[in-house]
């Protein structure tokens, strides 16, 4: 733009022609032939002064003057001209300039968007290809679902009849083998539906409505065709059955609230239990994918640990039903945390295993149908300062402190005193026998006191601060006549989901 401005702004330069001396001359010229033939012309009409042969010296004079004017006009109109043409010349080379960088600009922007043509090309048809398959499973389902309704009454009837001709044992496996049929068949609901929020929620209404209308009429209601409500453990209990190697050690026989259960893969605590109305298998599902996300991340190499399983817990906050998931695994990237709820995104790269992207999806559409919320934390190892009191059989106490400190995003002891890292374990031997430690933050009043314990045993002892998510470990060796004591930071980085619903009273509580 600056060469254009310029051109706009300056004056154009013009070479004049020496009107005045020519003129003049010719005017001498003819002055002087009239005079030489006055008997033709005659010159009494000329001026007095004209008349005269003396006044051709002023003439001439006054004709040079007009000469050098003509000349020095000419001088300096001659170096505006060349002024102009030098900046005309400068004007067209920045315009070359210019079009030289406006085509190599081209050129590079005309790369950059065939390299984004191809990639949303590819991306495309990577699309195209998920919503054929995503729409080829849902016609099968559908298909199936159709097919399906005849055998799926009548498995549903034989199911009953043979609950109610049988003792009370097999009765609860035709039971449950009617349950996990009617789990089956909500699937099936599901993987058709073109909205699965507003199925889940239209479900959640008609349950509403059966559930108040039974609240309001206690003695004249008649019985709802469908059971409205569950116990939110009761959904968790199913959602682990499946997965769960030792039934008894969670205790999914007999849960009780609160209480907390753990075997090799979960901990979990049950802080309290809520009736919830809708769909019991929805909820089961949706258990069930945020599980085993969890589980596949916890079981990758890198990521195991016998202390840190995946972490369950069942609370109500704040008139919320709050269900938490947690796992040792990998965080979630800034850029994905908008994607994984996605249909078809997955965040698994592993080559045995590629990710359908189905799991969370449906777990977002089922939080949205129950009209909850889901979120996510990525969870950070903190440093931190430990005191151990210790108390040994033969009378003496030992104190001893302890900094956790981070080192490239690991945890890491080192003396609390010197500031010199120890690496990944704190150990100390003493000569007798530990009878009890008592363990305590600098930042918490209230100690963990470690107690009762036997000569020649081995035992560990997790962090109870936090009994779901641990970030310590201690290892008592007693023998004999001597002990040894292992303090063991825990790599707790990981993902924690949280969702949150409302309960069948709290939903109630709203309406009035």
């Amino acid at each position: 733009m600056e060469p254009a401005e310029r051109q706009v702004e300056m004056k154009l330069a013009r070479v004049h022609y020496p009107w005045l001396s020519t003129l003049a001359a010719l005017s001498i010229v003819v002055w002087q032939y009239m005079l030489a033939n006055g008997e033709l012309f005659g010159v009494d009409f000329l001026p007095v002064p004209l008349q005269q042969q003396d006044n051709l010296i002023i003439a001439a004079a006054l004709l040079l003057s007009l000469l050098v004017f003509d000349f020095w006009r000419y001088i300096k109109t001659s170096a505006r001209c060349r002024d102009q043409l030098s900046q005309y010349r400068k004007q067209i080379s920045e315009l070359f300039e210019s079009k030289r960088e406006l085509g190599t600009r081209a050129r590079t922007n005309s790369d950059h968007a065939d390299k984004l043509k191809m990639f949303i090309s590819e991306r495309l048809l990577e699309t195209i290809e998920y919503d054929e398959k995503f729409l080829h499973f849902k016609n099968i389902a559908s298909e199936v679902r159709h097919n399906g309704v005849i055998s799926y009454d009548k498995t549903q009837t034989a199911l009953k009849q043979a609950q109610l001709s049988c003792d009370e044992t097999q009765g609860q496996q035709y039971l449950e083998a009617a349950a996990s049929l009617l789990y089956l068949w909500d699937l099936l609901d599901l993987s058709t539906t073109d909205n699965i929020a507003l199925h889940v929620a239209n479900q959640i209404y008609d349950c509403e409505e059966h559930y108040f209308q039974a609240l309001l009429n206690e003695t004249d209601a008649e019985p709802a065709p469908f059971q409205p409500t569950f116990m939110m453990s009761h959904a968790l209990r199913r959602a682990l059955l499946p997965i769960t190697d030792n039934a008894g050690n969670l205790g999914l026989d007999q849960w009780k609230c609160p209480g907390r259960y753990q075997d090799d893969k979960f901990t979990i605590q049950l802080r309290t239990d809520n009736e919830m109305l809708g769909n019991e298998n929805h909820m089961v599902l949706l258990i069930e994918n945020l599980l085993n996300n969890a589980l596949f991340y916890s079981q990758q190499k890198g990521h195991r640990n016998r202390f840190n399983r995946v972490s369950i817990s069942l609370a109500h906050r704040e008139g919320e039903v709050e269900f938490k998931v947690y796992n040792r695994g990998p965080r979630i990237k800034e850029d994905e945390k908008d994607k994984i709820y996605q249909l078809g995104f997955s965040s698994r790269r592993i080559r045995e295993h590629h990710g359908k992207g189905l799991g969370l999806y449906f777990v977002d559409q089922i939080v949205r149908g129950f009209e909850g919320s889901i979120e996510f934390e990525n969870i950070e190892n903190r440093e931190s300062k430990l005191v151990l009191s210790i108390k040994l059989a033969n009378g003496e106490v030992h104190s001893e402190q302890v900094a956790i400190v981070i080192s490239n995003g690991k945890p890491m002891c080192c003396e609390d005193e010197s500031g010199e890292t120890l690496g990944k374990r704190s150990e100390w031997s003493f000569a007798a026998p530990v009878l009890s430690i008592e363990v305590s933050r600098r930042a918490s009043r209230k100690p963990q006191l470690i107690s009762d314990l036997e000569r020649d045993s081995v035992s560990s002892h997790l962090d109870e601060s936090n009994s779901l998510l641990p970030r310590w470990v201690l290892e008592v060796k007693n023998r004999k006549r001597s002990s040894k004591l292992l303090l063991l930071p825990q790599d707790v980085r990981g993902v924690e989901f949280v969702a949150r619903f409302a309960s069948a009273k709290s939903r109630l509580d709203n309406q009035f």
